[in-house]
């Protein structure tokens, strides 16, 4: 098989790359390990309304509820709440979002071939000219890794991997109560040290739970989280696990004849561990990046780096602030949130949450980090808790 792009993987990043390419107008054609799109679900499944915007992806029967709100609810059980005027966010069928995606590719050209795992890069001289598995072999004039957490293929072909990586799990719940449009963040180290455990409801009797932890049977976790919640053992689907990253970009995105894209890039939100739209931002350039390198006959490293420069131009300040505020928040223990949430509630600051969530964008987080820290009760609310050694990180944040 030739094609002038190829794509390792048809999650949204991989197909967003794909129709990016064939838009430009490369022959492009995608590799799926899995025989069917979208299958098995990896993610929460809570995407950000003006992101969907921002990547030019229409609303469709995908979407199964709206959220307007958040509650965060501390160690010992201090909550802090906002709700915005409008839905912030959808919740969606991961796997019928997939296969949106995977139609739009389709109807421009591109091809997709599912059960075809990748498993080695064809090399020519050190450089990348396709990749191939069991049954298939496919050479491109640029290949493009979006194959997901992993990073098996791209660690072999000589790249990083992403750092920061958690075990994610996550299943829906039934006949349980929950409020309508209000996602739930629930933050103890013995239920998810790391990161947080989520609601997020579906309607309401119908909810998706989940959490990620650096340590530990991540199920285990999560029935003890279930039942905290909710009491006695509910009734929950079958568990569907991920890898969630929280360690930012790696160092390098691009060699001859490569681009990586998406989780394997390491391109999530730091702070959440979201990757559909910063990694589907990047996988657009990747796919404009590629078929312009196609249409000069030109593949090269030298070339091939415009990707990471134009990813960065757009998105590396967002990185870099949500890695520093993810850096602050794995220092503080459950005491020091205990103590945050009961000051930020003595304080009289929840109208600034409020404010936070009605005007704040969830993927490009770095006004909101400055702004929240540019409020001098809660700046030195958060110096009293993490004490003199944050001071020159936090001044970093203030001054990005």
């Amino acid at each position: 098989m030739r094609a002038e792009v190829a794509v390792v993987g048809a999650g949204p990043t991989g197909l967003l790359a794909a129709y990016e390419a064939a838009r430009c107008g490369a022959s492009t054609i995608v590799y799926e390990e899995h025989p069917g799109i979208g299958e098995p679900p990896h993610c929460a499944g809570l995407i950000s309304i003006q992101g969907l915007r921002r990547l030019g992806i229409e609303t469709g029967d995908y979407i199964l509820n709206e959220i307007r709100g958040c509650r965060l609810i501390s160690p010992s059980g201090i909550t802090l709440e906002a709700w915005s005027s409008k839905s912030k966010a959808y919740v969606i069928d991961r796997p019928r979002f997939d296969q949106l995606l995977a139609e739009k590719a389709l109807s421009i050209g591109v091809s997709i071939e599912t059960s075809s795992r990748a498993e080695r890069w064809i090399r020519d001289r050190g450089r990348i000219k396709g990749f191939s598995g069991v049954g298939f072999r496919v050479e491109a004039d640029v290949s493009i890794d979006a194959e997901g957490a992993g990073a098996v293929l791209s660690t072999r072909a000589g790249l990083k991997r992403p750092r920061g990586l958690l075990g994610g799990i996550n299943v829906e719940v039934e006949g349980v109560e929950v409020e309508d449009g209000l996602v739930e963040l629930w933050f103890n180290s013995r239920l998810a040290p790391g990161f947080f455990a989520w609601v997020i409801p579906l309607d309401e009797d119908r909810t998706r739970c989940g959490l990620a932890t650096s340590e530990g049977e991540a199920y285990e976790r999560l029935k003890a989280f279930l039942h905290k919640r909710f009491g006695g053992e509910p009734k929950h689907s079958k568990p569907w696990r991920g890898i969630i990253i929280t360690g930012g970009p790696i160092t390098r995105t691009y060699l001859d004849g490569l681009i990586v894209v998406g989780d394997a890039a390491g391109q999530t939100k730091p702070t959440t561990g979201g990757g559909v739209i910063l990694g589907g931002l990047c996988a657009r350039e990747a796919g404009k990046v590629a078929a312009e390198a196609v249409s000069r006959g030109e593949s090269s490293s030298r070339f091939l780096r415009r990707y990471e420069l134009s990813w960065k131009s757009m998105l590396g300040g967002e990185f870099s602030s949500m890695s520093l505020a993810r850096r602050l928040m794995n220092r503080l223990r459950d005491e020091d949130l205990d103590k945050l949430f009961a000051a930020v509630k003595e304080a009289g600051l929840q109208p600034l949450l409020t404010r936070l969530v009605e005007e704040g964008d969830m993927d490009m987080q770095r006004n909101v980090i400055r702004e929240a820290l540019g409020n001098r009760r809660l700046l030195g609310i958060a110096m009293r808790i993490l004490g003199r050694i944050a001071l020159s990180e936090l001044r970093g944040l203030l001054n990005l």
